[in-house]
């Protein structure tokens, strides 16, 4: 008789509209690592003000998974990180850990510490936004001491549009920043949590010589640390073919 082999379980707190995390997770996870979602009604259009608005579910949302005994939560919004800024979103995530007992991390929190761990001072990063979603993201990871030399964007301003673009077309987007912006760079950032860049990062890792974070790989990364999930992950980049530390609250100290 089949029988369910789970052994850890990371909760998603994702964007209503949001679609790829819960579907490209599935494919990208080790053995035993299953993902449970709940969901953050997100109108208005989409703006800045509505996600500012979204937030009001936060706490319900995280509450939803912690009822299911996930072992740790990743919150799967880019943007609403950026515009608390890093001290703001490490106190929001602080908060919500004090409040529920549950290691929980934001997209951009995971980003910033990643993009610190592989010694990226200075990047080129790619979105799907117009510019005025730039601003708040450039201000964070300037507050993390990282340099964003260039920040290209496709223009895009929905969930739909955001999830959209495939794969390659992710690829040749940042390649041809890269080849205007790279030189200078440590590497390359693929922001957005609806945008599909995790299949391509190990791709253009091969072609730039250099790491290759994307919004996925970071949150992937620091949720199954908190979870205490350590085994390398290979074909999406070094950032998870390392091997990670165990987050977990009451991991062993090391003898």
């Amino acid at each position: 008789m089949d029988q369910l082999n789970v052994q850890t379980k990371i909760g998603l707190v994702v964007v209503s509209a949001s679609s790829i995390s819960e579907l490209r997770y599935p494919k990208a996870a080790p053995p035993g690592v299953a993902f449970l979602t709940s969901r953050m009604m997100l109108s208005g259009g989409g703006g800045i003000e509505a996600l500012l608005e979204m937030e009001s579910n936060a706490g319900r949302a995280v509450g939803e998974l912690v009822s299911a005994k996930v072992d740790s939560v990743a919150y799967c919004c880019t943007v609403s990180g950026a515009l608390r800024g890093m001290e703001g979103d490490r106190q929001f995530c602080r908060d919500l850990e004090e409040e529920w007992g549950t290691p929980i991390t934001s997209t951009m929190l995971a980003v910033a510490e990643a993009l610190q761990h592989m010694g990226m001072k200075n990047i080129v990063v790619t979105t799907p936004y117009p510019d005025s979603h730039h601003v708040a993201e450039r201000a964070y990871l300037k507050e993390a001491g990282i340099e964003a030399l260039a920040m290209n964007g496709m223009g895009l301003e929905t969930a739909e549009g955001f999830a959209s673009v495939t794969p390659q077309e992710i690829f040749d987007f940042a390649m041809d920043a890269w080849n205007e912006f790279g030189d200078e760079a440590d590497g390359l950032f693929i922001s957005c949590m609806n945008h599909d860049g995790m299949p391509a990062a190990q791709a253009l890792e091969d072609k730039i010589g250099k790491p290759v974070v994307t919004s996925h790989t970071a949150t992937l990364w620091s949720a199954l640390s908190q979870a205490g999930e350590t085994k390398p992950l290979s074909g999406y980049g070094r950032l998870l073919a390392e091997p990670r530390a165990d987050l977990r609250k009451n991991a062993a100290s090391p003898v």
